[in-house]
């Protein structure tokens, strides 16, 4: 018996660059190589290639890339044919919407997409979206809150809320969303850092501790240290809170809030010399700061050095003209130097911007009294007992 003869005609195979894997991998390589143009125009030639059939992770990466007009194009006429998945692509249009800020209907084509699966978490989370950007955030925490229904498990929509909350001084709220984030996913960072800051505004110090500790633990930073030691030192825990900016200060040696803020610990605690050290550092680093200025010359002031605290004084008035507490302070150091004019002086001046500051009504006493202008004295110490 013979054997079949092999046929000579050549049959054509396609040609793998014309292929869809082909050109979806050069898209792909494109946009990794940051060729955007290039990638873009691959993505809409496949979408062309294969028309009507549905593509949506190309029309996914056309929108990631803000192709808006591109993508938009694809799902107008697929929408004028397709009946299947039409919620699906009325969330892409009203992404496309979005993305060119034609907000209105973006919301009308999101809305459409909700009548059709509102058990889509993320069609929710568009409609939040454009509530936001018509500025109606309450509408907004509606369609988040809808959003949670549908994906109880999703701690991103809880932050979300939270911010909003907290933009809005909804403090409490905030706190209670972001206590939902960290029972969510215990082990990030930033979640704990929300809710620490929410009890912090809360006045709910030794909660805020706990979150600061919390958030420095699961991803340590030195501006996570720097609040954890605010916290401390305003839950009177000192020996903690100066620990903690030490921890600061090792890791970040200029960081400026740290320096700041111990040098305050330690002129409080009567440790001059070392907040001076500090606070010399922090003017290396910002040496037009009005506070810092002050706060340099209220320690020079106790470490008997009035010439230069006056100078830093009078420069940081000219940052911050009539500054009711630079100028009383500035009128404590011309008393240490017995300037009793020029303590009267920068006292008057203070009283033409608060005539009922107490202390400056005691200290013009005090001033009086020491240029045994007794009287005076007296009237000046029955002015501050009266505003006490």
């Amino acid at each position: 018996m013979d054997l079949p003869l092999a046929s000579n005609v050549k049959h054509k195979r396609p040609s793998l660059r014309s292929s869809y894997l082909w050109n979806s991998l050069q898209a792909k390589w494109h946009h990794r190589l940051g060729k955007t143009d290039e990638a873009i125009q691959n993505w809409v030639d496949l979408l062309n290639q294969d028309f009507p059939k549905l593509h949506f992770k190309e029309v996914q990466h056309l929108i990631d890339a803000q192709a808006f007009q591109e993508a938009r194009d694809y799902l107008e006429r697929l929408a004028s044919i397709q009946n299947d998945d039409s919620s699906e692509i009325s969330f892409l249009l009203a992404r496309c919407y979005l993305g060119q800020a034609l907000i209105p209907q973006a919301k009308e084509m999101i809305e459409q997409a909700i009548l059709l699966k509102p058990q889509k978490a993320n069609y929710w989370d568009l409609l939040a979206d454009c509530y936001l950007e018509l500025g109606d955030w309450r509408e907004a925490i509606r369609a988040l809150d809808n959003s949670l229904r549908a994906a109880p498990q999703h701690a991103e929509t809880n932050y979300r809320l939270g911010t909003i909350y907290a933009f809005h001084d909804e403090y409490l709220e905030a706190l209670r969303c972001f206590q939902g984030c960290c029972q969510l996913q215990p082990r990030e960072s930033l979640y704990w850092e929300m809710k620490a800051e929410m009890h912090l505004l809360l006045e709910q110090v030794a909660d805020a501790c706990k979150s600061f500790d919390r958030a420095l633990r699961y991803g340590g930073t030195p501006d996570l240290a720097a609040r954890l030691a605010y916290c401390y030192i305003k839950n009177n825990e000192i020996k903690k809170g100066i620990q903690y900016y030490k921890v600061t200060l090792k890791y970040e040696p200029d960081h400026y809030d740290s320096l700041s803020n111990l040098a305050a610990v330690y002129q409080n605690l009567g440790r001059s010399q070392e907040a001076l050290n500090l606070l010399e550092r922090a003017k290396n680093i910002y040496a037009k700061d009005p506070i810092l200025l002050n706060n340099l010359a209220f320690t020079l002031v106790h470490l008997g050095r009035t010439r230069k605290a006056e100078e830093y004084y009078l420069e940081a008035l000219e940052l911050v003209p009539n500054n009711p507490l630079m100028l009383y302070n500035l009128s404590v150091c011309y008393s240490r130097k017995g300037n009793w004019q020029e303590g009267i002086d920068s006292l008057t001046q203070l009283f033409e911007i608060d005539p009922n500051h107490s202390a400056g009504w005691a200290l013009l006493g005090n001033i009086h009294d020491q240029m045994d202008q007794f009287d005076t004295a007296i009237d000046c110490y029955n002015k501050a007992l009266k505003l006490a």
